[in-house]
């Protein structure tokens, strides 16, 4: 069996997995890609009482690992507790934790405020690039992102196939993604042409310039960095890193949800499913003509 197709296994809890046992199975699984990639991988231990799901090598250094599969994203407290095991350690290691689930958003954002940058994140879709290019593909280009830009979680971003259609979209949660996504396949169902599209997660808005500065170097092309207003941002944060660059912004007021017709309260969670639905019910023509913010995403997937 191909560790992708025990990957699926563990993604659909089949051959007797449980969410419970999921987690610790996932560990041994990451550990064979490890192991594929000549990383030197070593198993859970418990130095000094501590609790370490494992560790590897790489470039002749090495790693410390935590490796997760929640139900739910996974909250700051779980990446704090990790990086207080790698603060720990000897100064200039570096700790990497994966997350199946995901991450909140405020979670990220968080950890962008701390001063110590020593924590490199991942999460379900750099597992599944590093099954095509490799774990150390992946780390390396974190590695670059977080030397370059400061940045602890830069989602893997692969070079597009044709440079001059590539256009990425940088927002600032999973929901946003699907968002951006539905109007890119409305416009598609309608016969428009869309560019070649890369939409990236930055979990929460501080990341939004780094990213999508990372993301012009990865990909070129033309790049979108989209942001809530919240009721009061006018820009993003750190918007010095984009200036000057093929980096274009846009600013949703009061949010991206507004585009369907609604605006989420205060602690409000809508399912993925639902978004989708309502992105894809979103009158693409009419919209564009009475929003200039959604005007400019049309005319910026149609390139």
């Amino acid at each position: 069996m191909t560790l992708r197709q025990e990957l699926d296994d563990l993604e659909h809890l089949r051959n007797g997995h449980t969410p419970q046992t999921r987690g610790h199975a996932f560990e041994g699984w990451l550990k064979k890609l490890l192991e594929e990639g000549n990383l030197e991988p070593s198993t859970r231990y418990r130095p000094k009482g501590e609790e370490i799901d494992g560790s590897f090598v790489h470039r002749d250094r090495t790693y410390l690992l935590e490796a997760k599969w929640f139900a739910e994203a996974i909250p700051a407290s779980a990446i704090y507790a990790f990086k207080g095991k790698v603060d720990g350690k000897l100064t200039g290691t570096i700790g990497v934790f994966v997350s199946m689930s995901g991450y909140s958003d405020d979670s990220v954002d968080a950890l962008r405020f701390g001063k110590e940058l020593n924590v490199i994140l991942f999460d379900r879709k750099d597992v599944e690039a590093a099954l095509d290019h490799g774990f150390a593909t992946i780390l390396a280009f974190k590695l670059r992102a977080a030397a370059d830009q400061g940045e602890l979680f830069t989602p893997y971003i692969a070079p597009p196939k044709e440079t001059r259609e590539a256009a990425t979209v940088v927002v600032e949660g999973r929901s946003d993604e699907i968002v951006v996504r539905a109007v890119a396949d409305s416009l598609a169902l309608s016969g428009a042409k869309v560019r070649d599209l890369e939409v990236v997660v930055a979990h929460g808005a501080m990341g939004l310039a780094h990213i999508a500065a990372a993301a012009l170097q990865a990909r070129g092309g033309d790049v979108l960095a989209i942001a809530d207003s919240d009721g009061f941002r006018t820009e993003i944060p750190h918007p010095e890193v984009i200036e000057g660059k093929n980096i274009e912004v846009i600013i949703v007021d009061p949010e991206i949800e507004i585009w369907m017709g609604y605006t989420k309260r205060p602690g409000e969670r809508v399912s993925q499913a639902e978004v989708r639905r309502r992105a894809m019910e979103i009158d693409v023509s009419r919209l564009a003509a009475d929003n200039e913010a959604f005007r400019r995403l049309v005319k910026f997937l149609k390139g």
